[in-house]
């Protein structure tokens, strides 16, 4: 009795209790370790993979979406283009117009076409020379160019226009060509002084937004035309426009 009567003390003083209900302390681990697997039990039955349909659904989505942004990215850089080359193109008119009007004529007389300005391509046709235009064998080369060009540089500095090439239907054209003296028969009257300024945009039907515009009506002459653009060929669209009558 004494031994176990100090064994009690001892695991009083131990802070040692015995539990009162075993069974039930047993119970409840058991209900802990039972609640424990049923939740690892869930998360195995929720984790799992992409079925193939959902695949190609998520495939055909990521298609869908790339071909928009090509699409999208192709029309910006379309629209910045264009609106680069009709810029130059008006600064080139003004460029003309004050040469004009402080000298009194245009530069350069007579009936050629010729590119103008200092970046045109060499890539046009077989020959590795400076051209911005190519109509089967016919050239449009800078024959005339380095005169103009020094004339302007007089009035202004020489406007760059984007030399990349654009496809007008059957033949290439980049960068500014200017004719001389251009045919005007606004009434039959074939007015041989109306120097025109050509240039391309990228892009079937576009606006050309700058005028006069002129087209051909017959013979080589030209007349005005209220149409938004010249000509459209292939994926290009030609602008011609008419310069002063400097006389």
């Amino acid at each position: 009795m004494r031994v176990m009567a100090h064994s009690i003390s001892l695991s009083h003083a131990l802070g040692m209790h015995p539990p009162r209900h075993p069974a039930r302390a047993r119970s409840r681990v058991e209900l802990m370790v039972q609640a424990d697997g049923g939740r690892r039990g869930v998360m195995r039955t929720n984790q799992h993979g992409f079925t193939i349909v959902e695949l190609l659904i998520v495939i055909v989505v990521i298609a869908v979406l790339a071909a928009i942004t090509v699409v999208t990215y192709s029309g910006i850089t379309q629209r910045a283009s264009n609106a680069q080359r009709i810029a130059a193109a008006e600064q080139w008119i003004k460029s003309i117009k004050a040469y004009v009007y402080a000298n009194g004529s245009y530069p350069l007389t007579g009936s050629q076409i010729f590119c103008i300005g200092t970046n045109n391509p060499t890539d046009l046709d077989v020959n590795p020379d400076v051209d911005c235009g190519l109509t089967g064998n016919v050239k449009h080369d800078s024959v005339g160019t380095p005169t103009f060009n020094q004339a302007i540089a007089t009035i202004s500095t020489l406007p760059k226009f984007p030399s990349k090439s654009v496809d007008f239907g059957s033949y290439l054209t980049a960068g500014l060509l200017y004719r001389a003296t251009d045919i005007y028969d606004p009434t039959g009257q074939n007015i041989p002084t109306y120097p025109t300024l050509i240039y391309a945009l990228d892009g079937a039907n576009q606006d050309c937004e700058l005028g006069p515009l002129v087209v051909p009506f017959g013979g080589g002459n030209f007349v005005t035309t209220t149409a938004k653009n010249s000509a459209t060929s292939g994926n290009g669209t030609g602008c011609r426009v008419m310069l002063d009558d400097p006389s």
